[in-house]
């Protein structure tokens, strides 16, 4: 079975973070939230040749890169190094994740982010 689309997998990641959202399931959403983001960075840097090494900081780095480069508005890195740091915070230590302007603003940072790598097909 070969794997999935990237973009696939990142508007199936956003539609479970949509749900989650809903629910108040903060865990689920966080967590959701990120993978989502992170198919949606590998969809695009894998057509620009921008190596992701299969790395959480590699794939921020490279959503700096992809908006460095203009292939993307706005610089995603510090939102998948936040949703990285929250999801350890959560899962890893049980602790309440630092989100920044809230779960609803970091939901609509990654649905933007998700329709960018959809729109580079």
């Amino acid at each position: 079975m070969s794997p999935k689309d990237k973009r696939q997998l990142a508007r199936e990641h956003l539609e479970a973070a949509q749900g989650a959202v809903v629910d108040e399931r903060v865990n689920d959403a966080v967590n959701a939230l990120f993978y989502a983001a992170e198919a949606a960075v590998v969809a695009l840097a894998d057509q620009h040749d921008i190596d992701t090494q299969r790395h959480h900081g590699f794939k921020a780095d490279a959503a700096t890169e992809l908006n460095e480069k203009g292939l993307l508005s706005e610089d995603y890195g510090p939102i998948l190094r936040m949703l990285n740091q929250a999801r350890k915070d959560i899962w890893y230590e049980g602790e309440e994740p630092e989100l920044g302007g809230g779960l609803g603003d970091v939901l609509a940072e990654v649905e933007d982010l998700v329709q960018a790598a959809e729109a580079s097909e």
